[in-house]
């Protein structure tokens, strides 16, 4: 047994076998040149077309063993990459789609890693090794369809799980196996990747017949209702189907500005193998303290400098009159994200990520293939339309309710990761209500102060006097009751918005302040607010600020005025009172 074995590998077996290889290759590109197959482009014609055929399999295998597990890891690595080049295609009725046309050469500059290949009969690690995995799920979906099979190949060797197991399988060489199939009518091809999935789908207005007959096999995607085609990968009902657990594994943490919530938390979870990208590190030339976690190890650290220190000069001088600096943020912010997606290493199966970045990593396909966390940096897109838009109903005069923007294209993705996403890791109260099914809730870090006399009676707006962040209602509410006004923030709706209400610029003192005042729409991290209860002083503020109501802590509607100002002015009464009473 062995001597046959040593014979079938030998060398000059190996050399026959390049020679072939070169032969072959050669045939191919004549037979290409002279028919040349189409080339195909995703022109969105489809996109919302119902899915008529689809095939799913695992992409880990429960059978590998602590050694050829990375070839399963580079296996996965080279399905994101080649995805991307077949998703969205859009094919024309009767033209014959070609495998290797849109996926060209793998062998050279495309960034694919070394896989599991078979050859021969046998598994061997090899640059671009898994593709037919791919080219497995295309050709059972074709089947599944009732499509014309123009090309096709078997395995020399069946993958115990695979599609090989039902003859359902399509093995593909460069570029002389390939695989090539059409259809009577026209349609698209949609690759996704999840968590332990590679799913194909194909999409169409027309509607086919089984191989056996049956007609009217369309399937209609809100019909899809099983537990993979929800995507809900968090939900209890959802099966497990991912691989045994291997030692090898680690978490890659893609990380932005440094929340202390999150570096108590990132520390707590993370080991010594994992792996972090920041967007840059504090230096001799970058004084910054804002991306220094002190939960990331620095041996395992990597960083998309170029990337981070652009964004931070761009937003620095960026107009203050101008608007969209929010859109300008999320397209900085897409480059730094598409950097870091490069940067995660082949051994991470699941990643811990800052959601500001998480929409424009998934649209990289890095994710898949992958679990991961979000650690919540905000309102959903989504949900921030709907509260501005709620808030410039209220304030039609404001010039600012309109910035704070994201396309459609960017809310449906940041949609898709979020609903994809394992766990939504939040201190914020509002956010986590938002997703209470799969939330990890945090606890905001106060600091620990020696709270001093409380005898501050001066009343702080911790914010810009802009409409997102409550000023009108500021602005009324000081008129009504006549109050005078400490103003935190720099920012401002337009020249004289505070007309006759008395005010005052915030110094970061709160000596002298007796009441925190925060009507906002929107809040993310409410700092000040938190900075304020640590030293012993009230707050009154909405449900948006994030906080929980406490015995400091009131928590009023958002826009709902007189029930702001019955809050305020109790505050205020009881405040007197007990000044009263320590004077005496």
């Amino acid at each position: 047994m062995r001597k046959e074995l040593t014979e079938k590998h030998s060398f000059v077996n190996d050399s026959i076998f390049q020679v072939k290889k070169v032969v072959l290759t050669g045939n191919r590109m004549f037979k290409n040149l002279v028919h040349p197959p189409k080339k195909f482009k995703d022109k969105g014609l489809l996109l919302n077309e119902p899915i008529i055929a689809f095939s799913e399999s695992d992409l880990w295998n429960p059978f590998d063993n602590i050694d050829n597990w990375i070839l399963t890891a580079g296996k996965i690595e080279n399905l994101r990459i080649s995805a991307k080049k077949i998703n969205g295609l859009e094919v024309k009725a009767h033209e014959v789609f070609s495998f290797w046309k849109h996926i060209g050469n793998p062998n050279f500059g495309q960034g694919y890693v070394v896989g599991r290949e078979i050859r021969e009969g046998c598994i061997v690690p090899t640059i671009a090794g898994g593709l037919c995995q791919l080219s497995n799920a295309l050709y059972d979906a074709a089947l599944h369809a009732n499509f014309d099979i123009v090309e096709r190949h078997k395995h020399t060797k069946v993958i115990k799980g695979s599609l090989a197991e039902k003859d359902r399988d399509a093995t593909v060489k460069w570029n002389y196996l390939d695989l090539r199939f059409k259809s009577s009518f026209d349609f698209r091809i949609e690759v996704e990747l999840t968590s332990d999935k590679l799913i194909v789908a194909f999409k169409s207005r027309e509607k086919n017949t089984s191989p056996d007959g049956r007609k009217d096999i369309l399937l209609q995607s809100n019909k899809l209702n099983d537990c993979y085609s929800c995507g809900n990968a968090a939900c209890f009902k959802h099966p497990d189907r991912t691989s045994l657990k291997q030692e090898m594994a680690t978490t890659t943490f893609i990380l932005d500005e440094k929340w202390p919530e999150y570096d108590k938390y990132v520390s707590e979870i993370a080991s010594k193998s994992d792996h972090f990208i920041v967007p840059m590190r504090k230096s001799r030339w970058i004084r910054t303290d804002r991306y220094s976690w002190n939960s990331a190890h620095p041996d395992k650290t990597k960083t998309t400098p170029f990337h981070g220190v652009y964004r931070a000069l761009k937003l620095r001088f960026h107009p203050k009159n101008k608007n969209n600096a929010f859109e300008l943020s999320l397209q900085l912010d897409k480059k730094i994200a598409k950097a870091a997606s490069k940067l995660i290493p082949l051994d991470s199966t699941h990643v811990v990520i800052s959601q500001n970045l998480l929409p424009f990593v998934y649209e990289t396909d890095a994710l898949g293939g992958r679990t991961f966390d979000v650690l919540m940096t905000r309102l959903p897109f989504e949900k921030l339309h709907e509260r501005l838009d709620f808030a410039f109903e209220q304030h039609q005069e404001s010039p600012t309710l309109n910035d704070f923007r994201a396309s459609q294209e960017w809310i449906e993705l940041e949609n898709k990761a979020l609903t994809r996403a394992r766990k939504i890791i939040t201190p914020h109260a509002e956010m986590a209500a938002i997703f209470q099914n799969k939330v990890e809730k945090l606890e905001w870090h106060i600091s620990k102060t020696e709270n001093g006399p409380l005898n501050g009676t001066k009343l702080l707006f911790p914010a810009s006097a802009v409409g997102r962040k409550g000023a009108y209602e500021m602005k009324r509410l000081a008129k009504e009751l006549q109050l005078d006004l400490v103003i935190a923030g720099r920012s401002i709706e337009q020249e004289n918005f505070w007309e006759d209400v008395p005010i005052e610029k915030f110094t970061g003192n709160f000596q002298d302040i007796g009441l925190v005042v925060y009507p906002t729409f929107v809040e993310n991290q409410p700092r000040q607010l938190l900075k304020a209860l640590s030293k012993g002083i009230p707050v009154v503020t909405t449900t948006a600020s994030g906080l929980e109501p406490s015995e400091r802590v009131d928590i009023v509607e958002t826009t709902n005025f007189e029930q702001l100002k019955e809050v305020v002015q109790r505050r205020i009464e009881w405040k007197i009172t007990n000044f009263i009473a320590t004077r005496k």
